[in-house]
């Protein structure tokens, strides 16, 4: 059993037990000699997931450090997970587990043991194929049934035929609508947030953190000095934990103007004394008003 560490070969290189990768070139390569290239996205995600290996990173923090201010749903991020999950159990599935933090984020684990190099074996492809030939030769074995039989077999068996086929119609309306719930941006599923006022004809929606020190009031004030040149709006604003900044939080706006527009304000570290006139230049900038 061997101990596996993170450790910096050089300011772009990680070396992860029998594998490194390149932030340079984006490859990470096996000491088998297997290698993988990372997408942009994909490279981001897990360079900051490493930084903050056993800690969980807020899906916020992700969204705002890997996509900017280009606005994407929470499906964006999901599929990069999945992504990087894919290529981190086909070439170190002893080594790197990423475990969802449920309705927070992401937490990269680094497991204590790896195997040795010889016990890392190529698929056993010789005993894929007996495997088929098996099964193969037991099939021609079985006699076919004539049509008489399999005409006795699908009328007794039509209600079971019939209740299949409803099942699978049923199961493809729910697999659609959940992914056209999961498409649009997380941040709008309005159960999510603690409180809801009415701003010069503007719904804003408020989600604070538990552990910070946030007066609400004063939160309500700087957004209604912030957004007092829009109207007939929805407001959604979201604080989070800053793990970059120690006791910090961060904040992000995002507004669906009643013309259907939308527009995203990040606040990387939120501080209670500008927040209403940044706003307000930020929107003016965008030619935002009633």
């Amino acid at each position: 059993m061997l101990k596996v560490n993170i450790k910096m070969i050089s300011s772009k290189i990680y070396q992860i037990g029998p594998i490194h990768y390149d932030s340079s070139t984006r490859v990470l390569t096996h000491k088998n000699g297997y290698t993988e290239y990372f997408t942009p996205r994909v490279s981001d995600v897990f360079l900051l997931l490493l930084e903050y290996q056993g800690q969980c990173v807020e899906k916020d923090l992700l969204l705002s450090q890997c996509w900017g201010n280009v606005i994407v749903s929470e499906q964006a991020l999901t599929n990069v997970i999945s992504k990087l999950r894919k290529i981190l159990h086909k070439n170190c599935p002893d080594i790197l587990t990423i475990t969802t933090v449920s309705k927070s984020g992401y937490l990269l684990e680094v497991v204590g043991s790896v195997q040795k190099e010889d016990d890392i074996n190529d698929c056993d492809v010789t005993a894929f194929i007996v495997k088929e030939q098996t099964i193969n030769n037991s099939t021609a074995a079985i006699p076919f049934e004539s049509d008489r039989a399999k005409a006795s077999w699908l009328s007794s068996n039509r209600i079971t035929i019939l209740l299949i086929f409803f099942l699978g119609v049923l199961l493809v309306l729910i697999t659609y609508s959940y992914y056209e719930i999961k498409s649009r941006p997380y941040f709008i599923n309005k159960s999510s947030y603690s409180e809801a006022v009415n701003i010069r004809n503007n719904i804003v929606y408020i989600h604070t953190v538990n552990n910070a020190e946030l007066d609400s009031s004063k939160i309500i004030e700087e957004i209604r000095q912030g957004i007092s040149s829009i109207c007939n709006a929805e407001v959604y604003v979201r604080f989070y934990n800053n793990t970059r900044i120690k006791n910090h939080v961060g904040l992000v706006i995002f507004i669906i103007t009643n013309d259907g527009r939308a527009f995203n304000f990040r606040m990387s570290e939120y501080t209670n004394d500008d927040l209403g006139e940044r706003l307000n230049y930020y929107l003016m900038g965008k030619s935002v008003a009633c």
